[in-house]
This record gives structure tokens, sequence and C-alpha cells, in this order.
């Protein structure tokens, strides 16, 4: 205890009492409590204010009807809670992101309607390959003008 200069310290008596002393110094002090009528005093007066706030507080505790108290606590979470739709629908309704998402599909329809060629039409077939009859049908292997995609034209001939 030689750390303590003044063992009637109203700090070290409060840490006492709040049990936050080591046990060596715990008993060191309870000791000391024993012997000075001053710190008897102080160790009554903050017995004296724990004991009304512990009463106050048994008596609020006892008038709680804990049933309805957790009952109405679940209903208001259950008000707060909010559907994951409706989540949804806020996320994308606020501002923050309604005026990137404008952007973004303005963009892309302008990327689009740039890089979008129309399709070019075919006059014919550019280059007959080869073709090959017989008596029951005819084939012809035909390639296009630009895709040179190769065309197979079947006919029966009865």
């Amino acid at each position: 205890m030689s750390k303590y200069q003044n063992i009637c310290d109203s700090m070290l008596l409060s840490r006492f009492f709040d049990r936050e002393l080591e046990p060596d110094e715990q008993t060191l002090v309870r000791e000391h409590i024993k012997s000075c009528p001053s710190c008897q005093k102080m160790h009554r007066e903050h017995q004296a204010v724990s004991d009304f706030f512990r009463a106050g507080m048994d008596e609020i505790v006892s008038q709680i009807r804990f049933d309805s108290l957790e009952t109405k606590i679940l209903e208001q979470i259950r008000e707060k809670q909010i559907s994951w739709q409706t989540k949804l629908k806020l996320f994308f309704l606020s501002r923050r992101i309604i005026i990137p998402i404008a952007a973004m599909a303005a963009m892309m329809f302008i990327f689009f309607s740039l890089t979008v060629k129309s399709p070019v039409s075919v006059a014919g077939p550019s280059a007959l390959i080869t073709s090959f009859t017989g008596d029951i049908s005819s084939v012809m292997f035909l390639e296009t003008p630009e895709s040179h995609q190769t065309i197979i034209w079947f006919q029966e001939t009865f």
C-alpha cells in the first residue's frame, strides 16, 4: 500500500467501494477503514447512496410488465422493418442513383446508335461454287458477295 500516500482519499475509497482495486489493495483499504472513523463515514455515505439507488431501481423494475414491454418492442421493430421490395424501390428512386442511371442510358443509346450498322441487302449470290444434278434432285452451293456465306440450295424434281 506504499504507493498510496494518503489512504484517506475519497477516490481510493470510491475505487474500493466499486471493487476496482487489486485483491491485496482491497484488503489493506478494508483494514484501514476498520480503524479510521473518517473513512468509515465516507464508506457509510457511499453505501447509503448505493442502497438508495438500488431500492429505487428495484421499485421501478417491480412495476414493469415485461411481457407487454416485449410485445411493444417487437411491434416497434416490425413497424421499422422495410421489405426488400421497398428498399429496392427507395434505392432506385433516390436522387443519387437516378442521374447516373439516366446518364449511362443516354451514353449507351448514343454508343449503340453510332456503332450498329443497318443490315446490308444482298442482291444475289456472287459466285456459283458448284452444283450437282441427279435424277431426283439438284443441289447448288452459292457464296454471298460481302459476307462470303455459303448457301446450299436443294430442289427435288419428280
